[in-house]
């Protein structure tokens, strides 16, 4: 298996550990986020076009207020590039 092939899956089932239906114990705003957001994303070409092309604009209008100075990028995985974002260096 190839290696974007292995990490797509991955992130398809980390989404999908995420999806509704019913009590997923996750506060209720990862479940929104995933319902105004990720959903979408994965369903709809134009929304996911949107989403790349200007994030700031479909977060507000799923109700996402970012705070000033904040920037948001989505990316998107594709068959032949992965992303895997890593947290802010916290060592010293």
């Amino acid at each position: 298996m190839k290696l974007t092939s292995a990490l797509n899956s991955f992130l398809q089932g980390f989404y999908a550990s995420l999806a509704p239906p019913g009590d997923t114990g996750l506060p209720p705003t990862t479940h929104a986020f995933y319902e105004a957001i990720i959903l979408p994303a994965v369903q709809s070409e134009e929304f996911r076009k949107r989403l790349l092309a200007n994030p700031e604009a479909v977060l507000a209008e799923a109700g996402v207020a970012l705070p000033e100075g904040v920037v948001v990028h989505f990316v998107e995985n594709t068959e032949d590039t992965v992303y895997i974002a890593i947290p802010p260096y916290i060592g010293g």
